[in-house]
């Protein structure tokens, strides 16, 4: 049985060359990808979004070690970044699918511009080093229980601790940009979870819960 809904995906997502895209964050590129689905009346699912995102722009959106499959969580990550609380240029959520607001459609209008001019730049001026993908769990793991707060954590303390515990742990520093350091947390727990370490999960709530302010 053909999948009608895929052979149209197919048919309007054009793969972009990775030099058009490649110094566009992924939160403009969903951005694109949302509007395009909405242009073509087709509803505006994450499923239906992970694989225009995958057809656009592989590079990015692919699943690490299995090129040529998309990436939905990375594509979930994306999405719930557009919402209100982070970027706002985009409502509605995985039940009822994704919709651009007004801050939106001025994202695609540069984003689009972007794409069909890359030697420009306009999206992304400043270039950053890009941060891999994925991270060995058992090195990751073995940082974690290398930390001072893991170590006063497992010996039973569980307040006044200074402030450099918290910023070992996460290997950054004070006045980083909230998302970063949300993006970070989330990452170690995804690595526990794969490393199968049930104490280091736990451990890590404890964390989001203690230190709160810092993610929020």
């Amino acid at each position: 049985m053909s999948n009608t809904r895929l052979e149209t995906l197919k048919r309007i997502c054009k793969q972009f060359p990775f030099q058009a895209y490649e110094s566009i964050d992924n939160n403009r590129l969903a951005v694109y990808a949302i509007k395009l689905l909405q242009v073509s009346r087709i509803p505006v699912t994450q499923e239906a979004l992970a694989v225009t995102l995958f057809l656009l722009f592989p590079r990015k959106f692919s699943l690490v070690g299995f090129e040529e499959y998309p990436d939905a969580e990375r594509v979930h990550r994306t999405l719930l970044q557009l919402g209100p609380k982070w970027r706002n240029w985009a409502t509605g959520n995985t039940h009822i699918g994704f919709s651009l607001n007004k801050n939106g459609e001025l994202v695609y209008e540069q984003v689009d511009y972007a794409l069909k001019n890359p030697s420009k730049n306009i999206v992304a001026p400043r270039r950053r080093t890009p941060k891999p993908r994925t991270r060995d769990p058992d090195q990751e793991i073995k940082e974690i229980e290398g930390t001072s707060l893991f170590k006063e954590y497992i010996n039973g303390k569980r307040n006044n601790f200074s402030e450099f515990a918290i910023w070992e742990l996460l290997r950054s520093y004070p006045y980083a940009p909230k998302e970063t350091l949300r993006d970070r947390i989330e990452n170690m727990l995804e690595c526990a979870k794969l490393a199968e370490r049930g104490d280091i999960t736990e451990f890590l709530k404890w964390v989001k819960k203690e230190f709160s302010k810092v993610f929020d």
